[in-house]
């Protein structure tokens, strides 16, 4: 197993600094807030009275924070969408946001092309391409992305300006606020956070390094609730994506009423499995108190937990509060797997095979 306090091997096996793009998550944010704070958004866009949010792995994770944080307190429904076809019900109403980091995601460009077609109200988020293309086209509202605090070029690294671009251009409909303060709280966390978790901070004290060596081997199960679902799931994608290890996530309450039932065969749960509970002190009294009841039943069954508890005071704040300490922990987890993080050859060979572009 490879040494986590070994700087220059790992910095040999990460041949594509995905390390960099980890711990440069706060300037992508500040970058983000930078180029769109001043983004202009017709009138008319504050008239819709539904939203859709529309995008594929990585470019879809904003889509599922905004749904997460925003979504019980949104006046209109809001749905997403990781899917080539429009829902029927997408008319001239409707807010629909494509976000696409490549520009060329044939899912998304789709969306954006019938969502021209039905007279909705549509928004773009890439780094240019097809996408981009297409807004300044019909004239609607885009961020084009400038990734300069993305050194590895990956498109799952640029959380930052994605999740920050998405929530800008949402607000900017009047949909919800989204403040300068508010973006630099998030900055101020994720500082703190690249302090505590950076890689010259040492096995003993480092907590990413520590979980990343607890979940080593193991089969990951993330437990979440409320606002922090689409953290996990982020945390999920790229676990599979940087550290190629399976993981998987579900949420309470929805596991409550399945999952614990079927914890107990196959017999290597036991061994296979770790739980890491998502846990915090903003979550409803009763959704706390189902975690708690459901971290004690899967110790009774014999599986291993982590519990990590949010440190930050607001919903926003604990959604990336998290993904900065998973993306620590699955850059950490890549290196004890042995392997540099950035390549995904099952994904590429799945779209070489299809025909599509591999969004470079």
């Amino acid at each position: 197993m490879l040494n986590l306090d070994d700087k220059e091997k790992i910095k040999k096996l990460d041949k594509s600094n995905v390390y960099g793009s980890v711990e440069d998550l706060y300037k992508q944010c500040t970058h983000a807030w930078r180029d769109t704070k001043n983004l202009s958004v017709p009138s008319s866009y504050r008239q819709v009275n539904k939203i859709l949010l529309t995008g594929m792995g990585g470019s879809g994770l904003g889509a599922r924070i905004i749904e997460s944080v925003y979504g019980p307190s949104l006046k209109f429904p809001i749905a997403r969408l990781n899917e080539y076809d429009l829902p029927y019900w997408v008319d001239e109403n409707t807010l629909v946001i494509c976000s696409s980091f490549s520009g060329t995601t044939e899912e998304t460009v789709e969306n954006a092309k019938q969502s021209q077609k039905r007279g909705a109200k549509w928004m773009a988020i890439g780094t240019g391409e097809t996408l981009i293309e297409l807004a300044k086209k019909f004239n609607v509202p885009f961020y084009q992305i400038v990734p300069t605090y993305n050194s590895s070029k990956q498109p799952r690294l640029a959380i930052g300006y994605s999740v920050v671009g998405q929530l800008v251009m949402t607000s900017r409909t009047g949909l919800f606020n989204l403040s300068e303060k508010e973006v630099q709280k998030i900055v101020s966390i994720l500082k703190r956070t690249v302090n505590d978790l950076n890689l010259s901070v040492g096995m003993a004290k480092n907590k990413a390094k520590q979980v990343a060596k607890q979940i080593y081997e193991k089969k990951v199960i993330f437990v979440a609730a409320r606002h922090l679902i689409a953290a996990a799931h982020t945390a999920k994608n790229q676990m599979n994506e940087n550290a190629k290890h399976f993981s998987a996530i579900f949420d309470i309450p929805e596991l409550n009423h399945h999952l614990m039932e079927g914890l107990r065969f196959p017999t290597s749960n036991r061994k296979d499995l770790i739980f890491v509970f998502v846990k915090s002190k903003l979550y409803p009294k009763r959704i706390q108190e189902r975690v708690e009841i459901t971290e004690e039943v899967v110790r009774k069954n014999n599986i291993k937990t982590i519990t990590w508890s949010a440190k930050s005071e607001d919903l926003l704040s604990q959604v990336f509060e998290f993904i900065q300490f998973f993306a620590y922990v699955n850059f950490y987890l890549s290196m004890l797997n042995n392997l540099d993080p950035a390549p995904i050859p099952w994904v590429d060979y799945f779209k070489t095979k299809l025909g599509q572009p591999l969004g470079k």
